[in-house]
């Protein structure tokens, strides 16, 4: 039930049309391409696999069948370049029945890791995993989007099911290896880095020295391919599609994403601190050293987790996209050590039963954070009014309200206009739109083409609006970087004239007021609460 708390979090209000989450209209409009009833699963888009695109253009549809068609005259109900043919409402209702997908699979995540481990750690061990895996803060606010990656999770945890099962010698393990095989290619045709669960099936044949190892690891791979192909079948029908947004992932996570994760520690330290803030501090730390001493002991189970988990945290490691969901898929290992360390200590005596009381309140978030308090604060959040929203109304309250914009409109800005926050494939429309209908009226700065600026210093200096309002999106990397001289590439002009505006900002300007709360921010968890700046000109009554 935690996970349909603020479920509605940034859909459309009075204020906004889009859904304050930047993927959740780009992968809608990428499911609309695809036509169940004619048999059609190839969207032209593969920057994921399309079985949860499939999924999802199922879901919408029979959202549209019980709660009432797009009022719009042409097209479908949704423009990628023109949100006034829209239909939000019924996007947002669309975008419901897609998040909810994701909240089953998130609670189903949760089941499976109880189930997974209910042999090899015991009831108590299994179900302190799938309480861990149910109340992982950045897990249950993802289980929340329309979006690939709680799903692919789901997958994996089915394909690692299996793979454990082949450890307790069943009389038919071409069957358990097949269903692994299988479960790990739908994962990938979710998201293309689940493939990797087929190492945990190679481990686990390995381990229990099968006599027909072979034969059952090739039945176990060649189903895996198989379910990836039937699950994104532009694969082969698509080919030359595939292979272009394929390539342009593998190239995006090599080299960066702007300034987001510039000047950042490296993949494998900003993914273990991910891992702290995503799942709790204490809970990680009591995981590590339980799964060591599990590997020392060289227990199956823990091997077989390690098998996937290890290569795919080398994987992510070493990328320059650092988003906390890409630590998704270590969940199920990092729960499992928590669990084995609570079910070892409660069969103790003495001393250990200690242990057991610090990973309960460690579950709770008790005194470091994480767990079920963390996870409630986002639920809150998740609830309540959206700090950009909170932003607006006092902007409308406010006489000589003008404001500037560092940035081109999108999520990232507060809702000046009802359009702010749909894709950005037309950027001129939206600046046009913004020109006309913003309410308060936003002055921007554009190139000398018409096009959009970066911080360009003219709104300090020549443009002086009353009023500048950045979020935390946009500025919490400049600040980073302030003083930072390794910064190169594209991102570095970014950077210097991110830099450069901030600095000039306190002489014409003063901080005014501030929406949402300070604190750790990670780029795909301030969706839910970014902190909105306002600062006003010095001289303005």
């Amino acid at each position: 039930m935690i996970r349909l708390w603020g479920i509605g979090w940034g859909l459309k209000n009075d204020l906004h049309n889009a859904s304050y989450h930047p993927d959740e209209d780009v992968i809608f409009g990428f499911s609309r391409a695809i036509q169940p009833t004619q048999f059609s699963f190839t969207p032209g888009k593969y920057n994921y696999g399309t079985l949860y695109l499939s999924l999802l253009r199922v879901a919408s549809d029979v959202t549209t069948t019980y709660t009432g068609a797009p009022k719009v005259t042409k097209g479908d109900g949704f423009s990628w370049t023109n949100p006034a043919a829209t239909d939000w409402d019924w996007v947002s209702r669309c975008h419901t029945a897609g998040r909810l997908l994701s909240t089953l699979a998130g609670a189903g995540t949760a089941l499976v890791g109880f189930l997974a481990l209910r042999r090899s750690l015991g009831l108590l061990g299994a179900t302190v995993s799938g309480v861990v895996l149910a109340v992982a803060p950045a897990f249950v606010v993802h289980s929340r989007f329309q979006t690939v990656d709680v799903l692919a999770v789901f997958f994996l945890s089915l394909s690692t099911l299996y793979a454990l099962r082949l450890l307790e010698n069943p009389e038919n393990g071409t069957k358990a290896a097949c269903l692994c095989g299988v479960f790990a290619g739908l994962s990938a045709g979710t998201k293309y880095t689940g493939i990797l669960a087929i190492l945990s099936l190679f481990a686990a044949l390995a381990i229990a020295k099968r006599p027909k190892w072979a034969a059952e690891a090739a039945a176990g791979f060649g189903a895996a391919i198989l379910a990836f192909v039937v699950s994104t079948p532009g694969v082969l029908l698509d080919r030359e599609n595939f292979m272009r947004d394929f390539i342009f992932e593998m190239k995006h996570t090599s080299g960066g994403h702007e300034l987001a994760f510039a000047g950042t520690p490296s993949g494998f330290i900003y993914h273990f601190q991910n891992l702290l803030i995503g799942i709790g501090p204490a809970l990680v730390l009591i995981s590590l050293a339980a799964l060591i001493y599990a590997t020392y002991r060289k227990y199956p189970w823990v091997l077989v987790l390690l098998a996937f988990a290890i290569p795919y945290y080398l994987m992510i490691g070493r990328a320059e996209v650092k988003f906390i969901r890409y630590t998704f898929p270590l969940y199920i290992t990092v729960a499992a050590g928590v669990g084995y360390a609570v079910a070892a200590c409660h069969r103790k005596q003495g001393f250990w039963r200690f242990g057991v009381a610090v990973s309960m309140l460690a579950i709770g978030g008790i005194p470091f954070g994480g767990g079920l308090i963390t996870a409630s604060q986002f639920s809150i959040a998740m609830s309540s009014e959206d700090p950009r929203d909170a932003a607006v109304r006092y902007l409308r309250q406010q006489p000589s309200a003008t404001i500037g914009f560092v940035r081109d409109p999108w999520f990232w800005s507060i809702p000046t206009f009802p359009d702010v926050a749909a894709p950005p494939s037309s950027v001129q429309a939206k600046l046009a739109e913004m020109s006309a209908n913003s309410l308060p009226p936003v002055d921007f700065v554009l190139s000398p083409e018409g096009g959009p600026t970066y911080f360009d210093k003219q709104l300090i200096s020549d443009r002086k609006p009353g009023r500048i309002v950045m979020t935390s999106f946009q500025v919490d990397a400049p600040y980073r970087l302030k003083g930072r001289t390794e910064i190169a590439g594209a991102g570095k002009p970014m950077a210097d004239a991110a830099i450069s505006f901030l600095d000039a900002l306190p002489t014409e300007y003063a901080s005014e007021r501030m929406f949402g709360m300070e604190g750790i921010r990670v780029e795909d968890l301030q969706y839910v609460s970014p902190v909105v700046y306002v600062w006003k000109r010095k001289d303005l009554k």
